[in-house]
């Protein structure tokens, strides 16, 4: 006969410490087999065994709301429990059910959990690894520890849940908080009353999960309560499953600043892995595995990381597969494979410091995939990179494409992708980073990624996927406050969505990690022989803080256009978008600027800066143009870098913002000349979006079709007639 308790609501410690004393107790063969049902009090976090409190929960919210945070003693993943949950507990010996694996108990134990919620009136089915799910949501999740001859085996009965208060205690990305998110995430998980439309009581989950636990296990149950020796132990135990050593200590991580770090999901559950390793001797000093996973004895894994101190990198695989030969152990879905996939990945990215990484700097490479790093890189044909790292007024932010202004480390990414004949991708939704990847693996493309740890551990069934498909791939962590990160403070901002997130990429380690590629001379952007200096010529418009820039590329970049008129000679211009002779376009314009009452004319680098001697006839030409014409306003753009907190809109065009340099003029007609093609298709799509400016191109190219006039081929010759005829207008 098996006896029935219910302990009502205890605190999360006391709820462990029975489960320990239950555990004890029923290993030492003093209780009998025992059935519990159990309930919280105050509401609490629970992390499972092997994991770390600081990186499953987000303290700071648990404690500003008098969320209690405990230890279980099984393993698992974190959970909330608020005073309505029900929690079920099955302590017995491990014989009791049959002479069964921890994988077969699991799934007898869960499908009697799962008829008990049919006879609720829920249509429940068990869903291995170990959850119990109603039409594809899940609504109870379990799991089990032993101990000797006796196992423990629990858990919970979701009754009426709060996803966002859930959402918000743990470590779950913010952009889950926005309302959007709280319904993606109340759309993969029930409870009962949004299944029956009412709360049952809680002896009426009582009897259903009794008879189901009965008919499903042959079993009998009987009421009964815990024993004086219960409830000492009870007390003994108490002080320990309280303590700060039990809740937050027992699975710290070691500092990132001092360990690598690294985290491998696979189905058996996720392992998040701290190794410390003397960068001289390659020797690891200390590994700490935390994690979501089922292991019996649990303990095994304190051992195995004891084994593997003091050995070095080269022989820690075979270090880590000689502790577990002739070792047996139970677990759901994991395999001695996965625990030496999971030790070594953070230790490939020793090989980063063979390619100039700072040793306190490596664990901005998240892993290499499918293969070593140097290897992987080096065979790399693909470049991803992060949207959210383009500033949020960047009209390229949501595009896969890049202008390369130089407003961003992006285009610093898209060029070294270019030099080594690589391509490069901006990825705007999962749903492209999924087809992208698949579209690698068909071509057998190796990559290289950008995203966070955070968005890695989140999206690594697709990583695994994409090496199943034929594409390895190494990821790079990138810069700043993540949407997965951003502080309690602004929780209430992501709920409504009014959060704007922009990154940052690390340019000199990425370059760093590219120097094993193979640079393609021809690829390099070229710029004139003689160093550059301002032209004297128009020197006098130059803003006195402005530098010459250290790069300033030339027309050889303009390959990333997405508008390539290659079919177009250079006497083919454009007006409103229709292929024209260059002398219509030239008519037109004239009669454009004749006309415009706050023209204003947008000078370049490629006139600005004496690159050639064509550069600096353009430039007398724009001089002469500025002394003819007194109502033409002159902004200069030097360079692609912004300088948002230093700009004069009412005389210069601040890069990344040239919108504001236009509205602040009210002006109502932009010319621009001297400018990267790239980066005047830049400008006018600023420009289209934000003003009301007509627009005239003096291309040295192939010409801009989306402005209102483009002269296509434009040499210093060309311009002089433009200003030439431009003076007959004015006279005449």
């Amino acid at each position: 006969m098996w006896r029935v308790i219910y302990t009502g609501h205890r605190s999360a410690a006391e709820n462990v410490a029975l489960d320990a004393t239950l555990l004890e107790l029923k290993a030492e063969g003093k209780i009998p087999n025992t059935v519990r049902f159990l309930q919280f009090r105050p509401e609490c976090v629970l992390v499972g065994y092997h994991q770390s409190v600081e990186q499953e929960v987000r303290t700071e919210y648990t404690q500003r709301e008098g969320i209690d945070v405990g230890r279980r003693i099984t393993g698992g993943g974190a959970i909330l429990f608020d005073e309505s949950q029900i929690g079920w507990e099955i302590v017995a010996d491990r014989r009791a059910l049959g002479d069964l694996s921890y994988e077969e108990l699991t799934a007898k134990i869960c499908r009697a959990a799962a008829k008990g919620l049919r006879k609720l009136g829920i249509n429940a089915e068990f869903r291995p690894r170990n959850d119990i799910e109603v039409n594809g949501k899940k609504i109870s999740g379990t799991g089990g520890v032993f101990e000797g001859s006796a196992f423990l085996y629990q858990g919970t009965l979701l009754m009426d849940f709060n996803v966002e208060r859930m959402l918000k205690s743990l470590q779950i990305p913010v952009e889950k908080l926005t309302s959007k998110g709280i319904k993606a995430a109340e759309d993969r998980v029930s409870w009962v009353k949004k299944e029956l439309g009412r709360l049952p009581s809680k002896e009426e989950v009582f009897e259903a999960m009794l008879k189901a636990f009965e008919e499903e296990l042959g079993i009998e149950t009987r009421w009964g309560e815990l024993s004086e020796e219960e409830e000492a132990l009870l007390k003994e135990k108490l002080p320990y499953y309280s303590s700060e050593e039990w809740i937050y200590q027992v699975r710290r991580p070691m500092e990132e600043s001092e360990a690598l770090f690294g985290i491998y999901r696979c189905p058996g559950g996720t392992f998040r892995v701290s190794a410390k390793v003397d960068t001289k001797t390659k020797v690891v000093s200390q590994v700490v595995i935390n994690g979501d996973f089922f292991i019996n004895p649990k303990r095994l894994v304190y051992d195995l990381e004891a084994y593997i101190k003091h050995t070095h990198v080269g022989d820690m695989e075979k270090k880590v597969r000689e502790f577990f030969k002739g070792r047996e152990f139970e677990a759901v879905n994991l395999s001695v494979d996965d625990f030496v996939e999971a030790v070594m990945f953070p230790l490939r990215k020793l090989e980063a410091e063979d390619l100039g990484f700072d040793k306190k700097k490596l664990n901005r490479v998240i892993g290499s995939i499918g293969g070593g790093l140097k290897e992987n890189i080096k065979k790399a044909k693909v470049m991803l990179l992060p949207y959210c790292a383009k500033p949020s007024w960047c009209d390229y932010r949501h595009t896969d494409d890049c202008g390369e202004c130089g407003g961003c480390s992006v285009g610093d990414l898209y060029r070294m992708a270019y030099e080594r004949d690589m391509i490069p991708i901006t990825i705007t939704s999962f749903e492209m980073l999924r087809d992208t990847l698949q579209w690698c693996g068909e071509h057998g493309y190796t990559y290289i990624g950008h995203c966070c740890y955070e968005f890695y551990e989140k999206r690594y069934e697709i990583f695994r996927k994409a090496k199943e498909w034929g594409a390895n791939g190494v990821l790079m962590d990138i810069e700043g406050t993540t949407c997965y990160d951003l502080g309690v403070e602004e929780e209430e901002k992501a709920y409504h969505g009014e959060f704007q997130v922009e990154l940052d990429l690390f340019v000199k380690d990425s370059e760093n990690l590219l120097s094993v590629k193979e640079i393609r001379k021809e690829n390099v952007r070229k710029v004139g022989k003689e160093k550059p200096v301002p032209t004297e010529l128009l020197e006098i418009y130059k803003p006195p803080y402005y530098k010459i820039p250290k790069v300033a590329p030339g027309p050889e970049e303009d390959r990333t256009r997405l508008p390539v008129m290659r079919d177009c000679q250079g006497d083919r211009s454009f007006v409103s978008g229709k292929a024209v002779s260059h002398e219509e376009a030239l008519r037109e314009a004239l009669r454009m600027l004749m006309q415009a009452q706050r023209p204003t004319i947008i000078v370049g680098p490629l006139v600005l800066w004496k690159w050639n001697r064509e550069s600096e006839a353009k430039s007398r030409m724009i001089k002469e143009l500025l002394e003819a014409f007194p109502q033409l306003n002159l902004h200069l753009l030097p360079d692609y870098r912004p300088k948002n907190k230093n700009v004069d809109f009412g005389r210069e065009i601040d890069p990344p913002n040239p919108h504001l340099s236009i509205l602040h003029g009210e002006h109502d007609l932009t010319l621009m000349v001297g400018v990267h093609c790239y980066r005047t298709d830049f400008v006018i799509r600023l420009l289209r979006k934000h003003t009301d400016t007509r627009i005239i191109t003096l291309c040295s190219l192939h010409g801009h079709p989306e402005s209102d006039v483009s002269i296509a081929g434009v040499n210093s010759k060309r311009l002089k007639r433009f200003r030439e005829e431009a003076s007959k207008l004015l006279r005449g």
